[in-house]
């Protein structure tokens, strides 16, 4: 019987040390684990896709006012163009003001603001804005469906 055990122990080393041999031989080239591209990462290049097609929102900085014919042209943030914002009657213009200190983090005051309702005369070059929309104004340099625009603190 002890014959038969040293056959049977030498296969077994044999066939383990092929299995090595071969894993080592007829490896895969991996990818790092943050350059493995797989199905999720194509659902995720799809979603960013149709997020970035669909805008109703912008904040930015006034670069000049026309009371006279109700616009403002905004330059949006991180980008250089300059956008044309036509306000109508339904337009909501409100100023925003911190009902509290944000310099003093321990002031146990509530974290709100204030809207303060404005006129387009109020609008000043350099103020930053936060804009809503009721339509898509993605790539367009001139919109007119505005919902509400606050100058923000």
């Amino acid at each position: 019987m002890a014959k038969n055990q040293i056959i049977i122990l030498g296969v077994v080393s044999v066939l383990i040390l092929a299995w090595i041999i071969s894993g080592v031989v007829f490896q895969e080239e991996k990818l790092p684990i943050g350059e493995q591209i797989g199905p999720e990462e194509k659902e995720i290049e799809e979603v960013e896709e149709v997020v970035e097609k669909e805008v109703f929102s912008l904040s930015g900085k006034v670069s000049s006012v026309s009371a006279e014919n109700n616009f403002l042209m905004v330059k949006p943030a991180n980008q250089d163009k300059e956008v044309k914002v036509v306000i109508s009657d339904t337009t909501k213009l409100a100023k925003l003001k911190l009902l509290f200190d944000p310099t003093n983090p321990d002031d146990d005051s509530p974290r709100t603001a204030e809207q303060i309702e404005i006129g387009i005369s109020d609008f000043e070059e350099g103020d930053s804005i936060f804009i809503k929309t009721k339509e898509n104004i993605v790539g367009k340099t001139e919109f007119d469906n505005v919902d509400f625009i606050h100058i923000l603190p």
